[in-house]
């Protein structure tokens, strides 16, 4: 299957439209686990078992490769059990690392994340993240 330009799609899992709601919340990387941020409010576009791109306001931008805890109604999709089988939940949040950042020249930024799979080599600082999160 091609995309608009021709090339060759190369995702390995099919997107689905998906415009709901969510929120999420940036935890900190490495060391630091002192501060995790307030709840930002965004809209999903499109969803996968492998990740998520939604649009967010421009001022409340994550950095890219930084991990979010998304908070947003998965059970409801028909891939549900492909995300729950792969991905890294963590009370009842899933867990992604930002991957893309796109600028709509909107004021507002498609975010795409990648969610972390259970394989992931993050999981060796999974106390510290259940711990923040909670």
């Amino acid at each position: 299957m091609a995309d608009k330009y021709g090339n060759k799609e190369r995702r390995e899992f099919l997107r689905y439209s998906y415009n709901k709601p969510l929120s999420y919340q940036k935890i900190p990387a490495g060391q630091d686990t002192s501060f995790v941020s307030s709840l930002i409010t965004a809209i999903s576009k499109n969803l996968s078992a492998a990740g998520i791109l939604f649009v967010t306001n421009i001022g409340k931008l994550p950095d890219i490769a930084s991990i979010l805890a998304l908070n947003l109604d998965y059970s409801t999709t028909s891939v549900c059990q492909e995300i729950e089988k792969r991905a890294l939940i963590v009370d009842n949040k899933l867990i992604g690392r930002v991957v893309r950042i796109e600028d709509n020249e909107d004021g507002t930024c498609d975010v795409g994340v990648a969610f972390v799979t259970k394989s992931d080599p993050l999981l060796k600082n999974i106390k510290a993240i259940e711990n923040l999160i909670k």
